[in-house]
């Protein structure tokens, strides 16, 4: 059985990126973070797909920006209109529709590992059982969903997203579809203070990717981001 994983990126200058980190680091940081966290992940998905039977994406939020530069080392798809429920909603059955499973993720959790996706990708592919993977976020909301069956669109558009109880409403929802496996929680990088964090983690990594590495070196190079 073959799946998929999406990244879920905007493009600076098209869109407003990290709006919240670019209070504090200015906007020209801000998005150089996102770029930089982006690449990161996708250096850890496109590992995966070297190791399992799975074709990585990038899912761009806008859909003039399918060629951009930025995202020329994955296929593109469009993310599609509406608010953060819809367009997951559109991703997940576009990418559904074309393999046996899906995996969504953001492009702000760079610490994740290929070992957190090679869990939610061996526990997903069943020809009988309904199987979802979810990663809360220490936030409240979730770095990861993946499924295997048809999610009713109510699910994705009913949950409130941003707030501290999003992961919680998500979670309530999915579990009615199918049995959910349970990823580590992970701290994604909203707020300047979640760059300390971050960087422990991304230090803390037993093969961190050469883009992760870089990642490092870009936070150790930023102004002070907590004072």
């Amino acid at each position: 059985m073959d799946g998929a994983i999406a990244v879920f990126v905007k493009t600076p200058g098209l869109s407003p990126v990290k709006t919240r980190l670019a209070a504090k680091l200015g906007q020209e940081n801000a998005e150089a973070f996102h770029v930089a966290s982006s690449r990161s992940v996708s250096s850890v998905v496109q590992t995966v797909s070297t190791l399992a039977d799975i074709q990585s994406y990038y899912a761009v939020a806008e859909e003039p920006a399918m060629n951009h530069h930025y995202w020329q080392d994955l296929p593109c798809l469009w993310q599609g209109e509406g608010g953060l429920g819809e367009r997951m909603a559109h991703v997940y059955q576009t990418l559904l529709a074309k393999h046996d499973f899906v995996i969504l993720v953001g492009a702000d959790i760079p610490q994740m590992t290929t070992k957190d996706l090679l869990a939610a990708s061996a526990w997903l592919p069943h020809n009988e059982q309904a199987r979802l993977a979810f990663g809360p976020s220490d936030d409240g909301g979730f770095w990861l969903f993946g499924g295997n069956c048809k999610i009713p669109h109510t699910i994705w558009t009913d949950v409130v997203y941003s707030k501290a109880d999003t992961g919680i409403q998500f979670f309530n929802k999915i579990e009615q579809v199918g049995e959910v496996k349970v990823l580590a929680s992970l701290c994604d990088a909203d707020e300047a203070n979640d760059l300390i964090p971050l960087r422990k983690a991304l230090c803390e990594l037993t093969k961190p990717s050469l883009a992760q590495q870089e990642l490092v070196c870009f936070l150790d190079a930023l102004p002070a981001y907590t004072s």
